[in-house]
């Protein structure tokens, strides 16, 4: 992808990202205010929660699928579209139903907390979360990147917030029940309507015979795979602020998750980057052309590092103005966690898209062992810092092993594929190049 289209691909996802980053901002803004710290944070504690039990649900399906289609696009071997989808959302949807059976039989011996009784309810969420992000990830692989983008970011942040703040209205109630609720049927809404959208692009595309059909063992061994990197990568991302509510309190959840709302500003340009360019990854690839593909990621590092540090340097140095104007003074003791997560995303910048290229070039188990030991170092300096610094120690965790981790992976990138992915030095400055690819 040249430099101009790629930049002009990423305006218009990060435009989206953008607008994602003020929808749910503006989400956590009301709910936050409206809500209070405790209920907030059992609202954050169980939707994080949720979040990780719909990785094993989805077993790796969205990231396979998006990765083959995005591939054949470029292949003489196309893949039998229909088939194929329809093996993957009926392994999904086989996962789903047993999470959530498991889940509510658990809970049943569970001691009586707000925690609990919230989640008996969100597990219903697990059923259509998964069948969404299945639906988005056939998109993406088609190559609808804006529209896969507005499905998962604008769409769904601006549906529950509507929802959400509209049914608060109305019964005068403003409990974390109310908000699970209705992100329940934000998610139920959105996967209807990607269904449909799926169906017609499906329809403008001509039939392919005799095409590969991905088998069920295919799709199992390989969709675990990025499953199980899936989990432990969303481990990686939310182990401080689960730790923070086993080992603090929901208060304390909800100041952290106010933080951790602010510090994903940073990440929104990362986000329209890594969104446009890991299908091309996938395609680049699968025709060996490694310096274009060593190109592509330079550029992409430059337009990550730029866009994060115009919205970083913002929040480390004006943390605490920026939550007391926006979420209010009741949540001012979160803005030194604001702080230093933001910087810990910026220092990590300097490392590209390293994570994105290494499963979209097949290289997905490096991926697991890398991510086990960022988390490893998580959870160690969690269960070390989160009890005499609460929301500060859990906002340094999760920092250093965020840099760990993306540093380990742009070094994993250049020795399986000869690409730096870092800001800084030529190739030999990390290491030098395999024999394989040299």
């Amino acid at each position: 992808m040249q430099l101009r289209s790629l930049i002009q691909l990423t305006a218009s996802v990060g435009a989206i990202g953008l607008l994602d980053r003020i929808v749910a901002v503006g989400l956590g803004i009301i709910f936050a205010r409206w809500l209070g710290p405790n209920e907030f944070g059992t609202y954050a504690f169980v939707v994080t929660a949720i979040a990780l039990l719909c990785i094993p649900a989805k077993l790796g399906i969205p990231e396979l699928l998006t990765r083959d289609i995005a591939a054949s696009r470029g292949s003489a071997e196309p893949l039998a579209l229909g088939r194929s989808i329809l093996k993957g959302f009926a392994v999904v949807g086989a996962a789903s139903f047993a999470i959530v059976a498991v889940g509510q039989l658990v809970l049943q011996f569970t001691a009586d907390t707000p925690i609990s009784r919230l989640m008996k309810i969100g597990l219903w969420m697990v059923i259509p979360s998964a069948f969404f992000e299945v639906v988005a990830g056939i998109i993406r692989g088609l190559g609808r990147t804006i529209a896969f983008q507005l499905y998962g970011s604008v769409l769904l942040s601006g549906a529950t917030l509507v929802i959400g703040a509209s049914a608060m209205l109305l019964l005068d109630l403003y409990t974390a029940r109310i908000a699970i609720e209705t992100r329940f049927a934000a998610f139920t809404l959105l996967l209807m309507v990607c269904c449909v959208h799926l169906v017609l692009i499906l329809r403008r595309l001509q039939p392919v015979a005799g095409g590969r059909v991905l088998g069920t063992g295919v799709i199992m061994s390989t969709g675990s795979r990025f499953m199980f990197n899936s989990v432990i990568n969303m481990a990686l991302m939310r182990v401080d602020l689960l730790l923070l509510g086993i080992l603090a309190t929901e208060e304390a959840v909800g100041l952290y998750r106010v933080a951790a709302e602010g510090g994903l500003l940073v990440a929104f340009g990362y986000t329209a980057v890594t969104t446009v360019l890991a299908p091309e990854y996938a395609r680049i690839h699968s025709v060996g052309d490694r310096e274009r593909l060593q190109k592509t990621v330079r550029h992409a590092t430059w337009l990550i590092l730029l866009i994060g540090g115009l919205i970083a340097l913002p929040l480390i140095f004006g943390s605490h103005l920026f939550i007391a104007v926006v979420f209010g003074e009741s949540y001012v003791p979160a803005s030194l966690a604001l702080s230093i997560i933001a910087a810990g995303y910026l220092v990590s910048f300097l490392f590209g898209d390293p994570v994105y290229i290494l499963n979209m070039t097949g290289h997905h188990d490096r991926v697991t062992l890398l991510v086990a030991i960022s988390l490893a170092l998580s959870l160690l300096l969690c269960l070390i810092l989160i009890p005499p610094l609460g929301g500060t120690g859990a906002a340094i965790a999760a920092s250093v092993a965020l840099i760990c981790y993306r540093y380990l992976a742009c070094r994993a990138v250049f020795q399986r594929l000869g690409v730096n992915c870092a800001i800084f030095g030529k190739l030999t400055t990390l290491g030098t190049v395999p024999d394989r690819v040299a």
